[in-house]
């Protein structure tokens, strides 16, 4: 996807929402009046497991951390939870934590970012980003997982799915794009025709979205305050993380460069979700990729951009578990 950095409905249905009101996450933070939630910017977090992790060294000297969560027993499937692109797993902490309570959560910072260091490549390609994944469950003996995935991570999950089939029992994809230029179908929305290509309103646009310039996402915290999850203060290789930031841009530009084709290849359930208010990802992407994969399901978040999962953990969180549970069992034969 292009713009992860802030610098650079369901259906309503009794049973759905009696469940949301008991969603593991907890009630979301307070909503600030001041800006559109969509516009927030919010802090990564903790891991229960106090941010304990490790390293895989993989052969091409590339070392990768990562980190295990929740009961190893459990009947439940593992769920492998990748991050967005330039970021790092503490950005998903609160899936991560909610997660683990019922199943066992395998957590990986991609090569190059966060905690991994960005040493001995050069270049960010999301088909290495895919096998890195794969040594990770391999080096840990699991055998299939599920993948919950934003972003980047969101992208990675969708090429394990059509490279690894056997090994990805399905994939909760938000945020995901699959062209990097974001010109098929077309830029062009007869309704949404925003500059973003998405819901793109705020209070100078009293709550509609016209043909209006793109504005930077703004932390909910001040701009002082210190955030212990930033690359800098986590990376092994900290004098690099410039470096890493336009190496990712770089492959933003190019990669992926996904088709009808391409989707066909996806063999397990998946859910398209998207923020209403997504101006990283253009409306058309989500729209794309539900129509083009196999029995797709689509999700829109109400009120919430390309950070929902952080915006509004309490819905999203839900509606992670609620598809993790589902299931598929002969309600779609074709899987």
């Amino acid at each position: 996807m292009r713009s992860f950095n802030p610098a650079l409905s369901l259906p309503a249905l009794p049973f759905l929402w009696s469940g949301l009101v008991s969603a593991a996450s907890g009630p979301s933070s307070s909503f600030n009046a001041s800006i559109p939630r969509w516009e927030w910017w919010p802090n990564a977090g903790p891991l229960d497991n106090g941010d304990r992790g490790q390293y895989l060294n993989l052969s091409s000297g590339v070392d990768l951390w990562y980190t295990t969560m929740g009961d190893e027993c459990s009947e439940h499937t593992p769920v492998l939870i990748l991050h967005g692109g330039t970021g790092n797993s503490n950005q998903m902490y609160l899936q991560a934590n909610m997660l683990a309570r019922t199943r066992r959560v395998i957590l990986q910072d991609t090569r190059g970012e966060g905690r991994s260091p960005y040493q001995n490549f050069t270049e960010f390609h999301y088909d290495d980003f895919t096998r890195d994944a794969i040594a990770i469950l391999d080096h840990l003996q699991i055998p299939r997982v599920a993948v919950l995935g934003w972003s980047d991570g969101a992208i990675t999950g969708l090429d394990l799915a059509m490279n690894y089939s056997s090994r990805i029992e399905r994939v909760f994809a938000h945020g995901a794009n699959i062209q990097a230029n974001m010109s098929i179908p077309g830029h062009d929305d007869p309704i949404i025709n925003s500059d973003s290509g998405s819901l793109d309103s705020d209070f100078a646009t009293n709550g509609t979205t016209y043909a209006i310039s793109r504005r930077g996402l703004r932390r909910r915290a001040a701009e002082d305050d210190a955030d212990p999850y930033t690359c800098e203060n986590l990376s092994p290789t900290p004098d690099k993380c410039a470096a890493m930031e336009q190496g990712v841009i770089n492959m933003w530009n190019t990669e992926p460069t996904w088709g009808p084709e391409a989707m066909l290849k996806v063999r397990c359930p998946v859910w398209i979700v998207d923020g209403d208010h997504d101006t990283s990802v253009e409306r058309n992407q989500a729209d794309a990729m539900a129509a083009w994969i196999p029995f797709a399901g689509q999700l829109l978040l109400p009120h919430v951009g390309h950070d929902a999962l952080m915006e509004d953990p309490k819905f999203f969180n839900f509606a992670v578990e609620y598809f993790m549970d589902m299931a598929f069992d002969g309600v779609l034969p074709y899987y």
